[in-house]
């Protein structure tokens, strides 16, 4: 008999790390857009500022959590431990993209006419994107191995 509640583990741990990283990719990409259309020069720094401040802290912390999900179940699961090692090191090179990022988002006190034409930087943008490569990586590991883990599991006697 296999263990199929790995297998349900493993694939909620999917749909939950592809909702987070969709709504990352939504956030990230069409959102200011919108924001930036129905709203006047002032109003929109000041909430293109804090809103590039709350996504960031998103993904940090969604990051953090699914680093910490992945390194804990790492140690209960059937899985070799160096194809563990691999998944919960993509989510933490994940988690400290976005946290770099964070950390090197534009200064709120600069003024509105450099703000309004660069909101973020180039290595911000490259930090981010980065940071959602790898978690589509992550991704495309641990479908991977979704369909194979049942050949990691020893059969029942």
């Amino acid at each position: 008999m296999y263990h199929l509640s790995e297998a349900y583990l493993m694939a909620t741990f999917i749909c939950l790390l592809c909702g987070y990283l969709g709504a990352v990719i939504l956030a990230v990409t069409s959102l200011p857009r919108m924001a930036g259309r129905y709203s006047d020069d002032k109003a929109y720094v000041g909430l293109i500022d804090l809103y590039w401040r709350s996504v960031h802290r998103f993904a940090v912390i969604g990051g953090l959590i699914f680093t910490t999900t992945g390194a804990l179940a790492s140690g209960k699961t059937a899985l070799p431990s160096a194809y563990a090692l691999m998944l919960v090191s993509l989510a933490g090179l994940m988690s400290v993209a976005f946290f770099v990022s964070m950390q090197t988002l534009p200064n709120v006190a600069r003024p509105l006419e450099s703000r309004r034409q660069d909101t973020l930087s180039l290595s911000n943008w490259i930090l981010i994107t980065s940071a959602i490569l790898t978690g589509l990586v992550l991704i495309a590991a641990l479908v991977y191995v979704l369909p194979g883990q049942f050949t990691f599991w020893p059969t029942a006697q």
